[in-house]
C-alpha cells in the first residue's frame, strides 16, 4: 500500500547530498540490486530534499521517502538502518511509518477544494519544454497521471478520462503566494520551479463522484508530489483538503 517513510539520519560527517546522491539512495532503497535501471515509466517512489534536523543541528538530517503502489517491497524498511549519500555514512536513529491504502485515500472526505505548500521546487514537462506556471489542470493531472500508475490494470479506483475530463472543467487556482527557485538537476544543470502556496477550488454545483475523486487525488499528493522528477527532490507537495 501507498506509505510514507521519514527518517532522522545522523551524519558523522558534513553532509550535503546532491539531487542525483539523493535519487540514487532512493533507487537503492526501493528497487534494490535486482532494479531494471532507469527504464521508462512511472517510478513508483517519491523522495524529498534533505532538510535540517532542529534536534540536532549541524548533524542530524531529515529524509522523507514515499512508496506508492501497493506491496511495498519486501527489504524496504530493513534497508534503513543505515544509508549512504556520497561519501557520508549515516546512521538512521527514527522511522516513522505512515501507510494509507489507495482505498483509505478515496474514502476520505470529498472537497471542494484544496490548501497546497510546494516544499521544493515544482514544475511540469510538456511536449520536451518546461513549465514553471501553477496551472490547475497540470497540478491535479500529475496527481491523476501517477495515482492511475500506482493502481493494478483495471482497478475500480482508476480516474477514467471522463472523470478526469468533469475535473479538469471544474478546478481553478483561486489564489497564490508563489516564487521561483532553482535546484540542481541531477542532470548537469540546474532546474527552475515554483514554491510557495496555492489554493484550487472546485467550481460550485461539480456532482459529488467529482467531488470525491478530487479531494482522493489531493491526499494522494502528499504521496506522490507534484509534476515532474519527483524521485529526485523536486515537487514535494503538503495537502490541506478544503470542504465545502
Amino acid at each position: 500500500m501507498p506509505a510514507v517513510i521519514e527518517l532522522r539520519l545522523r551524519a558523522g560527517w558534513p553532509l550535503e547530498a546532491t539531487t542525483r546522491q539523493l535519487h540514487g539512495l532512493a533507487c537503492a532503497v526501493f528497487e534494490g540490486e535486482h532494479a531494471d535501471g532507469h527504464a521508462g515509466g512511472e517510478k513508483p517512489f517519491t523522495v524529498w530534499p534533505l532538510s535540517p534536523d532542529p534536534a540536532a543541528p549541524g548533524t542530524g538530517w531529515l529524509l522523507r521517502t514515499a512508496w506508492l503502489r501497493a506491496g511495498l517491497p519486501q527489504g524496504v524498511l530493513a534497508a534503513y538502518g543505515q544509508l549512504r549519500l556520497g561519501h557520508v555514512t549515516c546512521k538512521v536513529t527514527d522511522v516513522n511509518y505512515g501507510p494509507a491504502t489507495h482505498a483509505e485515500l478515496a474514502a476520505g472526505p470529498a472537497a471542494d477544494g484544496a490548501r497546497l505548500t510546494f516544499r521544493s521546487p515544482t514544475y511540469f514537462s510538456q511536449n520536451g519544454a518546461d513549465v514553471v506556471v501553477p496551472d490547475p489542470r497540470l497540478i491535479v493531472g500529475s496527481w491523476r497521471r501517477r495515482w492511475n500508475a500506482s493502481l493494478p490494470g483495471g482497478d475500480a479506483l482508476t480516474i477514467s478520462e471522463d472523470a478526469w475530463r468533469e475535473i479538469n472543467r471544474a478546478v481553478r487556482l483561486a489564489n497564490f503566494d508563489l516564487s521561483t527557485q532553482r535546484m540542481d538537476s541531477g542532470r548537469g544543470h540546474e532546474r527552475a520551479g515554483f514554491t510557495g502556496s496555492a489554493t484550487l477550488r472546485l467550481d460550485k454545483g461539480v456532482p459529488a463522484e467529482t467531488r470525491a475523486q478530487f479531494g482522493a487525488l489531493a491526499r494522494f499528493a502528499e504521496f506522490c508530489g507534484t509534476g515532474a522528477q519527483t524521485t529526485h527532490g523536486f515537487g514535494a507537495t503538503s495537502v490541506e483538503c478544503l470542504p465545502d
